[in-house]
């Protein structure tokens, strides 16, 4: 547990550059603290920053390729639905906004255990599902995001690239960069 904790906190310069599916630690709310609109009233506002903060140390993650650690911050559900190789092999292969720093825009609470956080950054956005397990906050994605994974990495590479979320000469090339670098 300590050694995930540690990976999960590491210094923003060791995630030299930003970025989905992600952002550094530093990065910051643009409204200076997590919005709410119209969301439950029984989550207490250190519950949503302590939300806010691992959605933003997961994006960093991201940004920085360390996709294991980024598993690692995944539900318990969603970890049983996709392998962690099989997440690992597919980003390193497919991996489109790699050092891209990421803001978050908004943290609304669906209940006391969930809260959603929307992201942007290197001309994207989208919205993590934060929920609280075990006294962590976790990465909870929707099933649409995990149905590419269930077919293996070739099969979630090609899912990707057909949502234009992986550019099939950039995957190309680090794979063969990678077989190269191998032999």
């Amino acid at each position: 547990m300590r050694a995930l904790r540690a990976r999960l906190l590491r210094p923003a310069s060791l995630i030299a550059a930003l970025i989905a599916v992600a952002l550094v630690g530093r990065a910051q709310d643009t409204a200076g603290a997590p919005a709410s609109t119209g969301g439950a009233p029984d989550v207490k506002p250190p519950a949503r920053k302590a939300a806010l903060a691992a959605a933003r140390n997961h994006l960093g993650l991201l940004s920085g390729g360390d996709w294991a650690a980024a598993w690692d911050g995944w539900s318990s559900q969603a970890q049983r639905q996709v392998p962690r190789d099989t997440y690992v092999r597919t980003h390193r292969i497919c991996h489109p906004l790699l050092a891209v720093p990421f803001e978050t825009v908004r943290a609304v609470p669906l209940n006391r255990r969930t809260v959603e956080i929307g992201w942007q950054g290197g001309g994207a956005s989208g919205t993590l599902r934060m929920v609280s397990e075990r006294g962590e906050w976790r990465v909870a994605p929707a099933p649409a995001q995990l149905n590419p994974y269930k077919n293996g990495s070739g099969a979630a590479v090609t899912v990707l690239r057909g949502r234009g979320e992986c550019d099939a000469r950039q995957a190309e090339a680090r794979r063969t960069s990678s077989v190269r670098r191998m032999t």
